[in-house]
């Protein structure tokens, strides 16, 4: 196939083009810099030169593609730059232009989210894709985006959801595993919340990757939760950090946590909230099998271990 790939320099992204490649796929990458378009060229991708706000490029590369993966997302909010409803608005325009190139196609454009914000069961299992909204979860306005890209599929096209898991981990990177790691090295501690006991639920890069590429070619549309395990405790990612730093490891109460500068609002929701999301659709629909390493091994033994000794070092 040709793919085209929104954040294929990012981290999920990366794999995505690295994983598509190895398959035998085309790939073009959207790139905002001369190192963004070395990386995917080392990859073997063909590097696009724009960002979200190309809409002109979205569309002629999406036109030219059997299957578009929406990986890219901005996380602007997270240090204030841009307001969340400013992100939605910006991933929502990208979609539009995206699908306006696949209009009538039938070819597939899968497009990311996350997994949290759901209620969680009562009795403490797995909840699936139909899980209703936790009316008091934040970020909830990314759930209406979600509706508005799957609404894409009146216009002819195969859109599919990946509800990514708060924690993608692997390869010594992610979104939250490099902030608490380096919130806990300079704090000289890790934290956890209360008694650490919600789940979370993790997933590995690589096999984040093999589930887009898996929806791509394999899913008729509709939602998947990208769920590669649902039981690390949030005192385990807090214990796997104590081990990889040689800090000590402690609870702290939810009003603690906010005003701490080790964890903060962000991290205190995502590590105080039980998130449980069951794989079995993927599982069963697509055949996919999440096989990458448990996230408390891999941050206490396994790749994380450079990033821990950079910052040794920095110290």
């Amino acid at each position: 196939m040709h793919i085209f790939i929104t954040g294929a320099t990012g981290y999920i992204g990366s794999v995505c083009a690295e994983k598509a490649i190895a398959e035998g796929h085309t790939v073009h990458g959207l790139s905002r810099t001369e190192a963004g378009d070395a990386k995917l060229k080392a990859l073997g991708a063909v590097p696009i030169r724009g960002d979200l706000s190309s809409f002109d490029t979205l569309e002629q590369e999406s036109a030219k593609a059997d299957a578009v993966l929406h990986c890219a997302f901005i996380h602007d909010f997270v240090s204030r730059k841009m307001s969340y409803d400013e992100v939605l608005r910006a991933d929502r325009e990208a979609v539009n232009a995206l699908a306006k190139g696949l209009e009538g196609s039938g070819k597939s454009l899968v497009v990311s989210s996350g997994s949290g914000g759901r209620v969680p069961d009562p009795n403490g299992g797995e909840v699936d894709e139909t899980a209703p909204i936790d009316e008091d979860f934040p970020f909830k306005a990314r759930m209406a985006s979600e509706q508005y890209a799957m609404g894409k599929a009146k216009d002819g096209i195969r859109v599919s959801l990946v509800r990514v898991a708060p924690f993608v981990y692997g390869r010594g990177g992610s979104v939250f595993m490099p902030w608490l790691i380096a919130k806990a090295h300079a704090a000289g501690q890790s934290l956890y919340i209360g008694d650490g006991s919600p789940h979370t639920t993790t997933l590995h890069v690589d096999d984040a990757a093999t589930l887009y590429l898996a929806i791509a070619k394999h899913a008729t549309g509709g939602i998947f939760n990208g769920s590669g395990s649902t039981t690390v405790t949030a005192k385990e990612v807090a214990e796997a950090v104590g081990t990889l730093l040689n800090v000590p490891v402690r609870s702290v109460t939810k009003e603690e946590a906010v005003k701490d500068e080790n964890l903060g609002p962000i991290l205190t929701l995502f590590l105080g909230m039980e998130c449980r999301s069951s794989n079995k659709k993927a599982r069963e629909e697509l055949g996919w099998k999440p096989t990458g390493i448990d996230l408390p091994t891999d941050v206490a033994q396994g790749s994380y271990k450079e990033s821990a000794a950079m910052l040794s070092q920095k110290a």
